[in-house]
Order: C-alpha cells, then sequence, then structure tokens
C-alpha cells in the first residue's frame, strides 16, 4: 500500500473545478527524483527549489576545489545529496504546495494512485457543500444508481493478520 497526502486549493465556487486541481503526493522516496532530479523539479514547477538545488550543486567544485582530490570529494558530495533530496522531494512538494495555498485535506492510501484517489474522493465529497448551502441556484442532475459502500466483514470472518478471530 502507498501512503499519500492529500492538499487541495483554495475554496473556489466550483467543486468540480476545486476538485480536478486536487493534488496527491506519495509519502516515502521519489524514485524519479533519484534519477532525474532537475527533470523532477522542472516537471512539478518548484521553481524556488530548483535555483536552490543548482545553486548547491554548482557551488560544490567551489568548496571542495578544483584537485584530483577536491573532485572525488565534490563527487561523493553531490551524490549523498542527491539520495539526500530524493528522500525528501515529496516533502518540498508538499511545501511548495502550501506555499501556493493548497490546504492539507488529509491522507489517502491504495494499491496505485486510482484506488488512493477514489478512496479519497468518495470520503471528501460527501463532506463538500453543496450548491444550494453556498446560495447558489441548483440544477438538476441525473438520478444514479445506488452508491456501493465498502462494508466490513460479519464478526465471524474477520481476520486479524494470517489468523481468523476466535
Amino acid at each position: 500500500m502507498t501512503v499519500y497526502s492529500v492538499y487541495e486549493p483554495a475554496a473556489d465556487a466550483d467543486l468540480e473545478a476545486r476538485a480536478a486541481k486536487v493534488a496527491l503526493v506519495k509519502e516515502g522516496i521519489a524514485w524519479l527524483a533519484l534519477i532525474v532530479p532537475i527533470l523532477w523539479l522542472i516537471y512539478h514547477r518548484m521553481w524556488l527549489e530548483l535555483v536552490v538545488f543548482l545553486a548547491i550543486f554548482l557551488s560544490l567544485p567551489l568548496i571542495f576545489g578544483s584537485g584530483p582530490a577536491g573532485q572525488e570529494l565534490a563527487g561523493w558530495a553531490s551524490l549523498g545529496l542527491t539520495v539526500l533530496f530524493a528522500f525528501e522531494a515529496n516533502d518540498l512538494r508538499s511545501w511548495a504546495l502550501r506555499r501556493r495555498g493548497f490546504t492539507f485535506a488529509g491522507t489517502t492510501w491504495g494499491r496505485d494512485r486510482v484506488e488512493a484517489e477514489t478512496r479519497f474522493f468518495s470520503r471528501w465529497l460527501p463532506d463538500q457543500k453543496s450548491p444550494a448551502e453556498q446560495g447558489a441556484p441548483v440544477t438538476p442532475r441525473p438520478a444514479k444508481g445506488p452508491a456501493i459502500v465498502p462494508t466490513r466483514p460479519l464478526g465471524a470472518d474477520e481476520v486479524i493478520g494470517s489468523f481468523p478471530r476466535s
């Protein structure tokens, strides 16, 4: 299971527009940030973090010197900083989203991103205000089938770990 932190944008009048902008940030290491950190930063539009990242890596040869020993130390330092960045990249992304005005909406989990989004929106959408509560005109929506509500197994069917509850 993968755990995601969920961030929603500032309240818009349109629920669908707000739901489309919800950002899920995976908890844990960002593997793509380990392989191509600069492209990862550009893809997520983290410009301030990109400038700091480049400033740190371009200053390593100045810190360690230009000799062979300095170049080797700068190489090891850049490798260590890249690994550290990969571990902290998703936390930096969360910080960048909060800086842009997003608010923390909760956490969710799932086997993949689609399952995590489904789990989050099934919990998040009923808590949102309807257009009538916001003072907007109500537009009728087509009737939907019965809602599928996940149920817990009956008491006799519960399993703790690998062993059934007695």
